[in-house]
């Protein structure tokens, strides 16, 4: 029987690069790992036909599933950056190389990001934003892919972007901290309301202003508030692990990452137990 709710964790939050990152995720049981397709001054690797093979044959020998793919190279060169300019067409180049990628591995979904260089801070930015999305979507949409927005928007903004891009393969890619520690926004309250157009999230946590700088449930964002929500609404699919355990503040906790780590899944399984 096929579980309802899958655990994986963002290949970044790993202390490993490369496809062997497969086997420690295995190891530590998870059932599948995020990927990024890579830097751009790399070339966006992922998109190498013998990289993907590499990930593949990983995946395959240690039993992980790849459930989406990040372009997070959109941190440095945002979908709000105008057309015809150096930044966006790498934005592009990068949305359509992650794509092309997810279609050959069989990997489901696209998340692209709106954040840092990609912030939409106002309606520029905004349609800009929109347009980028519903090339993506059109690209992606024959292909089986979900294109998934990860955003800063309030409620009211999120709807109105679905509204405007109005493309069936569009969805929400949600975070259990972005949207306090950037907006100050009620993240439960965000679930409540945006629950029919999320296809997948990340869990992480921190206090003070810093991002996935706490194990799970000891930060400010209302860790447990927010998973009871996603449990009453019946959600069902992957819960991705976002924290930074090699990074500060969070690595003062431990030397060594993996400790960490394997905090975290138990304080993630008891949340699931807790609402079954």
């Amino acid at each position: 029987m096929e579980k309802k709710i899958k655990l994986g964790i963002c290949h970044w939050s790993l202390p490993i690069e490369g496809p062997h990152a497969c086997k420690l995720a295995a190891e530590l049981g998870f059932d599948g790992m995020q990927l990024d397709i890579g830097p751009a001054e790399r070339g966006f690797s992922l998109s190498l036909p013998y990289v993907q093979q590499e990930y593949l044959e990983c995946a395959k020998k240690y039993n992980i599933t790849f459930p989406s793919i990040s372009v997070r190279e959109l941190d440095n060169y945002g979908m709000t950056r105008p057309d015809g300019s150096v930044e966006k067409q790498i934005a592009i180049e990068g949305i359509m190389k992650a794509i092309n990628a997810a279609d050959s591995m069989n990997i489901p979904i696209v998340m692209l990001g709106s954040f840092e260089d990609g912030d939409i801070k106002n309606e520029a930015d905004f349609q800009e934003v929109v347009s980028c999305l519903t090339k993506a979507c059109d690209e992606a949409l024959d292909k089986n892919i979900i294109i998934a927005t990860e955003n800063l928007l309030s409620i009211e903004e999120n709807i109105r972007l679905f509204r405007l891009i109005d493309r069936p393969n569009l969805r929400l890619y949600f975070d259990t901290q972005n949207y306090y520690l950037r907006k100050g926004f009620n993240v439960a309250q965000m679930v409540e309301a945006l629950f029919p157009y999320i296809c997948e999230f990340h869990v992480k946590d921190g206090s003070d202003g810093n991002m996935s700088g706490s194990l799970l449930g000891t930060g400010e964002s209302g860790f447990y508030e927010t998973m009871n929500v996603f449990m009453d609404k019946g959600y069902k699919g992957w819960i991705n692990i976002e924290n930074y355990y090699d990074q500060l503040p969070l690595s003062l906790m431990n030397d060594d990452p993996l400790t960490l780590i394997k905090k975290d899944i138990e304080t993630l399984k008891n949340s699931l137990l807790v609402n079954k």
